[in-house]
Parts: structure tokens; sequence; C-alpha cells
């Protein structure tokens, strides 16, 4: 029984800090990929200011007790970032971010099944506020519109912990002055809580947008 609370508290653990908001960059035309034959890092190369990011998916934490009880937790996620900082700079070779922050306010929906059965289900506010970071990677273009990283640790909000270093792929557009960024991250994890194996994945889609300074 105290297992069975200490997940249905699990799905919410993360869901309580304040935030503000700012708004991200504005509605632009249709994205539009590199004409073929040009150079991206042509584009790419320069600073360029960090305006937004935009994270959808669901994460789905699950095991079975020692008593044979199995349980699942989904938690969907679906936020657009706001009050956006930091800049972002490409050279030929390596992208660097610097002095990133961003909050988050917006609601998830959590559901619990106990032994297949539906036991809660219910949608909840959530507010975050990511500290400033910074970070340095290796990355290359391939095919005129798709950008590849070295392995990098990756945190986002929604995520518990953050994301070892794996390369991380992301399909490169524009909408008028603005770079987007698009991936999906896939991720499994396996923790031991009370001695008893517990397994988290991870399905998201991730939309970074960055504004030419």
């Amino acid at each position: 029984m105290t297992r069975t609370c200490l997940f249905l508290l699990a799905s919410t653990v993360f869901l309580f800090a304040s935030c503000s908001k700012d708004e991200m960059a504005g509605p632009d035309p249709d994205p539009t990929v590199n004409p073929p034959g040009t150079n991206p890092s042509n584009k790419l190369m320069g600073t360029w200011k960090f305006a937004g990011v935009e994270l959808k998916g669901q994460s789905i934490t699950s095991f079975t007790d020692q008593d044979g009880g199995s349980f699942k937790g989904l938690l969907d996620i679906d936020y657009i970032s706001t009050g956006n900082k930091g800049i972002v700079t490409f050279d030929d070779r390596t992208m660097t971010s610097k002095d990133i922050s961003y909050t988050v306010d917006t609601k998830v929906k959590s559901t619990t099944y106990i032994n297949g059965a539906l036991m809660a289900s219910q949608e909840l506010p959530w507010g975050v506020t990511m500290p400033a970071s910074a970070s340095s990677a290796g990355y290359e273009l391939r095919a005129n519109d798709s950008l590849y990283s070295q392995a990098a640790s990756v945190s986002l909000p929604g995520v518990d912990g953050s994301l070892p270093g794996q390369e991380m792929a992301a399909k490169v557009s524009w909408k008028g002055d603005t770079l987007v960024l698009k991936s999906h991250i896939l991720y499994a994890k396996t923790t031991i809580e009370d001695g008893v194996p517990t397994a988290v994945n991870y399905n998201l889609d991730q939309i970074t947008k960055l504004v030419r300074k």
C-alpha cells in the first residue's frame, strides 16, 4: 500500500513552482527548408537570440511490485516557454549557448492505472522557471537540412533529471528571420525504488526557435 501511495504521488511531485509570463517569438510565414545547392552553415553561423522552446509528448512510468501488482502512470506534457532569455552562437563546428533561461506556465494531465484499471486521472496546473544555463557541443549538418550534435546532456522541464550524453538530431528550417529546430526525443531509463525496478519512457517532440541577433 505504501508503494502504491508513493507511486500516485510521483506523477505530480514536480508540479509545484511559480513562474512569470512573457511572449515567445511572434508568428512568421510557413518554414522554408534551404533551397537545393545552398550551404546551410552560411545561415547558421553567427549569434542568435533564444526565442523559446515548445515541448509536447508523454512520459510513462511503470513497475511491478513484489506481490505481482502492476502500476503505470502517464504524464501528458504540452507547453510553450515564456520569458525566454539567452543567446546561441554557431561557428563552423560548434554551437554554444549562454545564459539560456525561460519559464513554463501550463497544465499537465496525469493518469494512473493499477493492475490495468484506471485509478486516477486529473489535470493539474504546473509552473517552473529554468535557471540560466550554458553549454557547448560540436555539430554537423547533413543533407542540407538536418543538424546533428555530439553527445551532450540535456535538461527539459517535465523530464526527471537530464537526458545523458547522446547524439541529438534536429530538422532545420526558417520562418522569416527565425531559425526553427525540430527534434524527436525517445529515451528510456530504469531506476530502483524501494528495491523494485521502475521504468520510465519518454516520447517527446521539441521545437526550438532562435532569432538572428
